[in-house]
């Protein structure tokens, strides 16, 4: 099983998730004259998570991959979360961290103050 998800993490593209299947729990969770809009916006998530995925899966480094794919013991229950645990390691738009291991802004935010100090 390892193998497997190991080989999955160096592909040249994300794992398969089932959106559907994904997307139940947000229409079941939902009240029930919310649930179809639920559904669909569940799926329209998971298919713009999935595109930015494709594009950028081998811009991912492979330690980044199995990182994501690994975590929980497989792979990652969602294309949301997947591409959310790649993007906030290092070199991912969300990383706090810079090529040069440097804190460096992200998404144009400044880093909070240290503990106990005012900004």
């Amino acid at each position: 099983m390892i193998a497997v998800l190991m080989l999955i993490a160096l592909a040249g593209a994300p794992p398969a998730v089932d959106a559907a299947k994904v997307c139940s729990d947000a229409q079941a969770t939902a009240l029930p004259e919310d649930a179809k809009v639920a559904f669909d916006s569940c799926v329209r998530d998971e298919q713009a998570a999935r595109d930015k995925l494709t594009g950028r899966w081998t811009h991912y480094s492979a330690t980044a991959r199995s990182a994501c794919i690994f975590e929980g013991g497989g792979v990652a229950t969602s294309n949301v979360e997947l591409w959310t645990c790649l993007e906030m390691q290092p070199g991912g738009s969300l990383s706090l961290q810079s090529s040069d291991n440097a804190a460096a802004p992200a998404l144009g935010l400044s880093p909070l103050p240290p503990h106990g100090k005012k900004p």
